[in-house]
Formats: C-alpha cells, structure tokens, sequence
C-alpha cells in the first residue's frame, strides 16, 4: 500500500463525520489492498465497482492508476450523497443507487470489481450477480473477485463477528473459493487464476479470483490451478 496515496484518499472525505472517517481508516488495516492494486495495475477504462459504500478503495485504487474510471453501485442513499458531496476531490470516482443483480449496460465496461460483497447477498442470488456482471462486461473484460471463504472455521467465525459489528446482524453467504469460481463460469465467464490472501495467524479468510470475458462466448482456455498464499 502506498502512504502518499493512503493519505490522499483519506483526506478526501474531509468534512465527513468523524465515525465515516474512522470507518475509511479502519477499512485499510483489514482489506488486503495490494493485490487489487496489482490487479488494476497497467489496465484502462471503466470500472464496475459493486457494493462500493464508501468507495475508499475504488478512490484510492484511482490515486494509483490514472488510467481508470470507477462507476461504483450501492444500495445505501446516505452513502451515494456522502460520495457525490466529496466528489471534487477524488473526480473519477462516482457513486450511484443500484442493484447489482440487474445491471442492464450490456458491454459498458472493462473491468468489475467485487471487493468483500458477494458474501452480503443470499447464495441463491450470487449466480444472478454474475450473469448481471458477465452482461455488463465488454469482450475480453475481466472481473476481479475478493471475497471470504468458509474456512479455516475460526476465521469464517469470526468473520461472522466483524460483519454484524460492523454492517449489523444479517447473516453472511460465504463460499469456498473452488465453489465461487464455478458460480462465475456457470455465466461464461473463464477463471485466469484464484488464490488464497490470507496468512495462517491473520483471522480474515480472504481469497482473490480473477475472470475473462472470452471474446468468443463459446471460448474456453482452461482453468488456472488454486495457489494458497497462506503462510
């Protein structure tokens, strides 16, 4: 993570309540940013950020790559008009009201991310996210997922735990990362690599997915194998 571009996303919600503020700090200590940073690295274009709240990452991820528009969907108003309000100072990320389960902008992006979301939606609703997201996606779009696992269980417990602290007491929809890739190719979408974040004492079980649009639809390049980053 780079300090000069940690401060200016944190400065740019100047003038917010000072508990959204502590939100944004508290949202970098946890959130494994590099990867995604590495992720976006070199790539142009619009990006499709769902459940972006806040949009710290979708603005920081802008500081790093001036290449990149972020277009983030929320379900949260309060949210979308704290963003629209601190717009001037992070430009090239938006905010609106939207469902991520009915996008309808066949082939306007380049590139969507799905950053600690997925697990928020019932199960029975995450193959209409990604059918919603592989339509929304131009030909040779990528789709970066990171999400939590169902394991280690004392991670996926605590998870539970961080969640109702944080977003209150629904429950959540993890899935394992073999599990969760297969939901985005039952929409056509092919796996380029998946892997594991998370370290063994660290108590998030992140994971990373990165998938393509094949240009031709009835393409396929095969599957990556999982790595396990775990140390």
């Amino acid at each position: 993570m780079k300090l000069a571009a940690l401060r200016s996303t944190i400065a740019s919600y100047r003038g917010a309540p000072p508990v959204t503020r502590a939100f944004v700090v508290a949202r970098f200590v946890v959130a494994p940013v590099g990867p995604l940073e590495a992720e976006l690295r070199g790539r142009s274009g619009r990006v499709l950020s769902l459940g972006s709240g806040l949009c710290m990452l979708e603005r920081y991820l802008a500081v790093q790559n001036p290449n990149l528009e972020f277009v983030g969907i929320d379900l949260d108003e309060d949210k979308v008009a704290l963003i629209a309000e601190t717009r001037h100072r992070s430009p090239r990320v938006t905010l609106r009201l939207g469902d991520a389960t009915a996008i309808d902008e066949p082939a306007m992006y380049d590139t969507v991310l799905i950053c600690d979301a997925l697990h928020h939606f019932p199960a029975e609703m995450h193959a209409r996210v990604a059918q919603s997201v592989a339509a929304a996606l131009v030909p040779d779009g990528r789709v970066i997922v990171k999400d939590l696992d169902v394991a280690p269980r004392w991670k996926y417990h605590w998870n539970r735990v961080h969640d109702r602290l944080v977003a209150g007491p629904e429950p959540i929809y993890c899935r394992p990362i073999d599990e969760m890739a297969e939901v985005f190719e039952s929409a056509g979408l092919v796996v380029e690599a998946k892997r594991r974040l998370d370290h063994a004492a660290a108590p998030y079980a992140h994971y990373l997915i990165t998938l393509r649009r094949p240009t031709d639809p009835e393409g396929t390049d095969g599957v990556a194998e999982t790595v396990d980053d775990t140390a």
